[in-house]
């Protein structure tokens, strides 16, 4: 396969950390515009060296496999793989179909999304205005940001930023399809969701040291 295409495959373009200070730090590490790898294993700098900095992403269920259980294991070495080669990372851990199977058996419940057409199930996931749900993924985001806090030095400065992802990916919180009645939420249920959980991210990061930013995609 050639170079250029296992360029498109594997790398995304960093777009930027939604946060106007790191505008004005003299941290270099913060202003590493241009082509951010995401996805598959790291490539090499000497062979890429236009690659800026990367991407990593993560599973709810994979990290917190039982309530307050959690497996750290893949999570270090994957960000001590992306950061070995000094390169800055920004970091996401996704829910909706990636939260952990046993919310449900812990009073958050499980909707059923259908699509919009052909009525099919087509996923399930959490119900997010669910106080249950809120005190998990809460707890989650916490519990996350004080394990990157206690990683080595040589893997914890590289970290600069977190997405805050709210569902699958690190777009909008929202359903992809039909949902029962009882679990309908509106535009400004959302709104009001999306607002929540982003203070909830932008508080437990706000004081980090170095600083990892919110990116935020709304």
């Amino acid at each position: 396969m050639k170079k250029s295409c296992v360029r498109l495959m594997v790398m995304g373009v960093f777009m930027f950390i939604a946060h106007k200070s790191y505008e004005q730090s003299s941290d270099s590490k913060l202003l590493n515009f241009g082509t951010w790898q995401t996805f598959s294993d790291p490539l090499s700098r000497t062979e890429y060296p236009e690659i800026s900095g990367r991407l990593c992403n993560f599973r709810w269920k994979d990290l917190e496999i039982k309530p307050g259980e959690w497996y750290w294991n893949a999570f270090d070495s994957s960000l001590a793989d992306k950061t070995r080669d000094s390169l800055p990372l920004i970091f996401m851990v996704y829910t909706e179909e990636d939260a952990p199977d046993w919310l449900y058996d812990n009073g958050v419940p499980k909707v059923t999304v259908k699509d919009v057409n052909t009525g099919d199930i087509v996923d399930y996931v959490p119900y997010y205005a669910d106080p249950q749900y809120k005190f998990y993924f809460k707890r989650m985001i916490t519990t996350v940001r004080e394990h990157i806090e206690q990683l080595p030095d040589s893997v914890r400065k590289w970290i600069i930023g977190v997405q805050g992802c709210f569902g699958s990916t690190g777009d909008y919180i929202g359903y992809k399809g039909d949902v029962p009645n009882q679990f309908y939420l509106n535009y400004t249920d959302f709104f009001s969701l999306f607002k929540e959980f982003s203070t909830h991210y932008y508080n437990e990061y706000k004081n980090t040291n170095p600083k990892i930013y919110l990116l935020s995609n709304p």
